[in-house]
């Protein structure tokens, strides 16, 4: 945290937290045109790194430089945020899936794992008021930090796949299929329990009503 507080502080005036959002979807974007690109080098995988990074970089400047300059703007803010994630994340994964190294079904279950996480938070914000990103520890930083992982050890390693009765198989396909079962279940679990909470929390009122008495706000005949 104190590295990024350096960091917003370093950077001229001109540059701004629209700028740095920018700076972030494009690494995005670079980066999923790398990973697709990789069919002609391998090579590719390294600005496919670069553009992780960037993304990362961006993500995660433009609201503490906003925030260091006092120049925040909550709900454009939010909105501009949050939709450029969703942006971002469909570059990246639609890029690796168009990639050598992952099925391009399976890349859209990881997609769909992270955009299900993000819907639930989105309306869990609006209806109750809380608004949460990470779950059990595993946020956008850490997908970032996992892909990057994978994209030095196919610079390393090179990739590992199977044949299997669905076709050949790498590692991160089956990886990426149980993590949208867990995502999946756990999505439903998750509006099982908030919506019990919420109509428990909804009720209260009504419960402390004593029996033949009017409802809060009610006014007797005139």
């Amino acid at each position: 945290m104190r590295g990024g507080l350096r960091l917003v502080a370093r950077l001229p005036l001109w540059v701004t937290p629209d700028h740095m959002t920018a700076f972030g979807v494009a690494g995005a974007l670079v980066c999923g045109l790398s990973y697709a690109a990789a069919w002609l080098s391998r090579d590719f995988l390294w600005l496919a790194g670069l553009g992780l990074i960037a993304n990362w970089l961006g993500d995660s400047t433009d609201g503490n430089l906003a925030r260091h300059r006092k120049i925040e703007r909550p709900r454009y803010g939010f909105f501009i945020d949050h939709t450029t994630d969703v942006v971002s994340q469909a570059f990246i994964f639609l890029g690796l899936g168009a990639s050598p190294y992952m099925r391009f079904d399976t890349a859209c279950l990881a997609l769909l794992s992270y955009w299900l996480a993000a819907l639930y938070s989105f309306i869990r914000a609006l209806s109750a008021g809380v608004f949460q990103i990470s779950y059990w520890g595993i946020g956008p930083t850490e997908i970032r930090l996992a892909l990057l992982a994978y994209t030095l050890s196919l610079l390393s390693l090179g990739p590992v796949s199977v044949m299997s009765a669905y076709g050949r198989i790498s590692p991160i396909d089956a990886f990426c299929a149980l993590v949208f079962v867990g995502v999946f279940g756990s999505f439903l679990a998750l509006i099982w329990y908030e919506s019990r909470r919420l109509a428990a929390l909804e009720a209260l009122p009504q419960a402390t009503t004593a029996p033949g008495s009017p409802p809060p706000g009610a006014t007797g005949p005139s």
